[in-house]
């Protein structure tokens, strides 16, 4: 059975975090506040609970997942290559809405990359999000808290009408409507803006030009 319970995003109580960090580290699965809308969560290297993640969003098209860190300590094991455009873009919006789309390492299975061989990763700008990460020692899921192809819903009374199979619902009230995080595929030789949001591709850019990239 569910079980919710109401946080303060900014002012998060140790027994709430350590609550869903057990839940996370014992393989379930949560819905939380980030910095732009709600998300799912689950240890992104416990292929089974990366699966319930899927299942609770009845996706069909098997999309990889986002995932976010707290620290380039945790992005290191993740990712086979970190290219200076990556490093670039790190520097400038790290921690923020941005994601980054890296070579996966032989550490990521296909249940979170979906054989894309690729991984798309941030570190979120949330004092909440980051605090949870630290507790639960395991990078996070972060696919937004919606029926795959339905807008994101923005409240946990919203998100429990629809999703199955969650163990925790983290309610932080209404998320005022935001934009998503802008996503960029630094995997190959040219990096590549796949997604416009928060960050506008016209300030990704920017740092590239004044790099001379």
């Amino acid at each position: 059975m569910s079980v919710i319970v109401a946080i303060d995003e900014n002012h998060p109580h140790t027994s709430v975090l350590r609550q869903a960090a057990d839940v996370v580290c014992s393989g379930g699965i949560i819905v939380y506040p980030t910095e732009t809308l709600y998300g799912i969560g689950a240890d992104a290297l416990n292929d089974e609970a990366v699966e319930r993640v899927h299942k609770a969003k009845h996706r069909r098209d098997r999309k990889p997942i986002l995932v976010i860190v707290n620290s380039r300590e945790m992005l290191q094991p993740l990712v086979s290559h970190v290219s200076t455009a990556a490093e670039l873009l790190m520097k400038e919006f790290w921690p923020g809405p941005l994601t980054l789309v890296f070579k996966a390492s032989s550490h990521v299975s296909d249940q979170l990359s979906q054989g894309s061989g690729t991984i798309g990763i941030r570190i979120p700008s949330s004092k909440f999000c980051q605090m949870l990460i630290n507790v639960a020692g395991v990078a996070l899921t972060s696919t937004s808290a919606n029926i795959s192809g339905e807008p994101p819903a923005r409240s946990i009374e919203a998100i429990t009408r629809s999703l199955i199979d969650i163990d925790l619902y983290l309610d932080a009230g209404e998320i005022p409507e935001r934009l998503p995080s802008t996503v960029v595929d630094v995997s190959g030789e040219v990096p590549r803006v796949l997604r416009t949001g928060a960050i506008a591709s016209e300030r990704v850019q920017q740092v590239f030009t004044e790099s001379h990239l």
